[in-house]
């Protein structure tokens, strides 16, 4: 896929994996929205991607947002999208994880856990879909992990969230096609 003057949002871009593929992408000319929690690792790393343009006019944005909550990722989308317009590409890298024995890890962790794995992802999605049908094209890349294939010890907060993102996308592809959207599970 070619990314030259594409409008990519990543979730999760301020960091970790969100961080190495909004670099690479800005490489590649693409105009990137970075979407995380914390506002001022946000704009520090939005002051490296817009170190490295290979074009004035790529534009590079920052928006804080907790991907967790709807009530924030929504507006977050639109945002992005008013400043740079509507997305071609969406890159959901939002997520955490939480090792441990099952049986010492508080419930409020499994729920935190899938809060932001999932329903992060599956919110995410939500924002930019009406946008990529009304433009008949798009491609959503959902960041899962080995985990999510199989079930791995002392990870039991985090596997079944990343299950649970494979599960969306296979879901998900049906429905999409038919609006010239495809989804990517990459693990």
């Amino acid at each position: 896929m070619r990314f030259w003057q594409q409008h990519v949002i990543i979730t999760g871009g301020s960091s970790g994996i969100g961080k190495a593929v909004a670099r690479l992408l800005v490489k590649q000319g693409a105009n990137v929205s970075i979407i995380a929690r914390t506002p001022a690792r946000l704009e520090a790393t939005k002051t490296e991607l817009e170190a490295i343009r290979i074009a004035e006019t790529q534009r590079v944005i920052a928006v804080p947002a907790d991907v967790a909550e709807r009530s924030q990722i929504i507006p977050a989308v639109e945002t992005a999208v008013d400043q740079i317009g509507p997305p071609q590409v969406l890159i959901t890298c939002a997520g955490m994880s939480h090792p441990g024995h099952f049986i010492d890890l508080p419930v409020e962790i499994f729920e935190q856990t899938m809060a932001v794995n999932y329903f992060g992802t599956l919110y995410s999605i939500k924002a930019v879909y009406p946008w990529m049908v009304k433009q008949r094209h798009g491609h959503i890349v959902l960041v899962s992990s080995g985990a999510g294939l199989i079930g791995l010890f002392s990870y039991t907060a985090y596997s079944p969230t990343k299950f649970a993102v494979r599960a969306l996308a296979e879901s998900l592809r049906g429905e999409l096609k038919p609006h010239g959207i495809n989804i990517t599970t990459q693990c």
